[in-house]
């Protein structure tokens, strides 16, 4: 009867495609929160061009 061996080669795949997924999981928020903070600091421009513009047709 054999007993289970570790498949080194197998545990070594896993591990690098775990790091892969966390890595790019962490990649993706951080250019989501630098996509966020560009859109709102765009959208505070626009609105403080249209405050300060002559008013426009309603």
């Amino acid at each position: 009867m054999e007993t289970a061996a570790t498949n080194w080669g197998a545990v070594a795949l896993g591990i690098c495609i775990a790091a892969a997924l966390v890595w790019g999981l962490l990649f993706f928020l951080r250019q989501n929160r630098q996509d966020l903070e560009s859109l709102e600091q765009t959208l505070r421009a626009d609105s403080d061009e249209s405050e300060d513009g002559p008013p426009g047709p309603a």
